[in-house]
């Protein structure tokens, strides 16, 4: 069973991860020239949608999280998910700067964004995990496949780190996701494969195109996320 100390002590550990993350950002910065990137047109469209996923003060989310630090003891979780709404905003900037040099600009609104927005408002801390560890699965799936249908090897390079990224974010919401609701408590987590099955097929009817570069089909991403979300039971990546 996790001690309070024991998991005081793993998010200390993942704040120290979160800073690493910035280093090796500040890393990338020195390579990458956002002017130079050349986006495939029938991709334009996709990622504007995805820029607009990752862009959020997030108030909502700092307001759950401090309801869940003073919850469950664990005090630092507030500084973490701060960090944490930190790199999503740093791949909305990043994304943002590599759409108006292909003479496009970032979305304002979208239907599939403004729902789960809506749902975030609605929902407590317990919930809001599932929410966002739904939303790191379907982030791995589609940066993973827009990374492998890109051509230019600017636009790999960005697609790929922020897939290491959202690779850190699975980790991290599906530790604390676990504690909550242990692998034993078999109908929450069916309800979650139920949910995640629904987003990945909204997800796949917007963005087929991009997806299909990877997954064959629909039951073939529903399948990779099932596996991530198996893993995520598990909290081993």
């Amino acid at each position: 069973m996790t001690t309070a100390l024991s998991t005081a002590t793993a998010v200390s550990d993942w704040a120290r991860k979160f800073a690493d993350n910035t280093q090796q950002w500040q890393q990338f910065s020195t390579t990458f020239d956002a002017r130079t990137v050349q986006l495939e047109t029938d991709f334009i469209r996709s990622i504007q949608t995805f820029q607009l996923t990752e862009q959020s003060e997030g108030r909502r989310l700092m307001t759950v999280a401090k309801q869940y630090a003073s919850r469950h003891h664990r005090p630092d979780y507030v500084h973490v998910i701060r960090q944490f709404i930190g790199e999503e905003q740093r791949h909305a900037d990043y994304l943002s700067r590599v759409l108006r040099a292909n003479g496009v600009s970032p979305l304002t609104k979208q239907w599939t964004d403004s729902i789960f927005r809506h749902l975030r408002k609605l929902v407590g801390p317990e919930v809001m995990l599932s929410l966002l560890l739904t939303a790191e699965i379907i982030a791995i799936a589609y940066y993973s496949s827009l990374a492998r249908a890109s051509q230019d090897p600017q636009a790999k390079r960005l697609f790929e780190r922020i897939l290491q990224d959202e690779t850190t974010h699975i980790q991290f919401h599906s530790e604390h996701m676990t504690a909550l609701a242990p692998p034993a408590n078999r109908l929450r987590w069916l309800v979650h494969r139920v949910c995640l099955a629904l987003v990945a097929i909204v997800i796949w009817t917007d963005h087929r195109h991009v997806l299909s570069y990877r997954f064959s089909s629909v039951f073939q991403m529903i399948r990779y996320c099932n596996t991530l979300l198996t893993k995520c039971m598990s909290t081993v990546l």
